[in-house]
């Protein structure tokens, strides 16, 4: 085992997992975004609109999935980078094969739903929507 290309290999995946928690941040400010922009040109529209206030909704929750999505790719990294420390740690343990890049794929559907569940990555998608279907349900209770 050469230890210097298991470096080179983690620091690799540290790159990768660098990048999967940058694209997540950048989600997040695109979806605050979105949904801040769709929200306020539609309440300035007459009340015609009201139930299209809803519709701003939809960023938020495709973008939830994506932050989710990056959370429980980077997650499958960290496995990856951890495994290839421990065969640093300790040699003579089951080795990976030299600068792979690919994380087991374990339960995808699940390591998603436990990733959108975390208050991290809920937290902005929830507000949003609480904040949206709030102004919906108090604009449309004063138009009765």
């Amino acid at each position: 085992m050469n230890t210097d290309h298991r470096v080179k290999h983690l620091e690799m995946l540290q790159t990768v997992i660098t990048r999967l928690s940058q694209q997540s941040f950048t989600v997040r400010g695109w979806s605050v975004t979105l949904v801040s922009v769709i929200f306020a040109f539609l309440t300035t529209q007459d009340s015609r609109t009201s139930m299209l206030i809803l519709f701003a909704l939809a960023p938020a929750w495709i973008f939830w999935g994506l932050d989710a999505y990056y959370l429980s790719l980077e997650r499958r990294y960290r496995l990856l980078f951890a495994d290839i420390a421990r065969q640093i740690r300790e040699p003579g343990t089951a080795e990976t094969t030299l600068f792979e890049m690919v994380p087991e794929s374990g339960q995808p559907f699940r390591e998603l739903a436990r990733a959108a569940r975390t208050p991290g990555v809920a937290a902005i998608p929830g507000v949003l929507t609480v904040m949206v279907v709030g102004y919906w349900a108090v604009s449309a209770g004063l138009r009765q």
